[in-house]
């Protein structure tokens, strides 16, 4: 059996949770979800996922940034990808992500979920189910 990749979806907006979780579904990947930063870690943790799609801007625990701070601090951790969301201005918040760490990314909001997906699915190496081709 072949062992189960994950996608981290991170934001603390539950809708914007449920659209991608469903719009990266896919038999061979599981989407799992998390509305803060200390969720994030430690899913991130338990769960080493094969990438993590993340907002920035979040309330609580800390934002998006702060989850990267944890998991790039920690040396036990692999460094997984991370693609940051937000509807900030581009280049303020290029400004609060690393600028020489080539396993980040950024996408402005409103996301184009099919670009999304697309991104995902290349980066996963999986091919498109029949139904999503359409």
């Amino acid at each position: 059996m072949a062992k189960k990749r994950w996608i981290l979806v991170v934001d603390d907006d539950p809708t914007m949770l449920a659209v991608l979780q469903a719009a990266l579904e896919h038999p061979e990947l599981t989407v799992t979800t998390a509305q803060d930063s200390l969720q994030a870690f430690i899913q991130a943790r338990d769960l080493s996922p094969l990438l993590i799609i993340s907002d920035i801007q979040m309330p609580g625990f800390g934002d998006g940034t702060r989850t990267l701070k944890l998991l790039r601090d920690d040396p036990s951790l692999p460094r997984v990808p991370i693609l940051f969301m937000t509807a900030m201005d581009p280049q303020r918040a290029r400004a609060l992500l690393p600028a020489n760490d080539s396993t980040i990314g950024l996408m402005s909001k409103p996301l184009d979920l099919r670009k999304v997906r697309d991104y995902v699915w290349k980066f996963a190496g999986v091919v498109a189910p029949p139904a999503a081709r359409t």
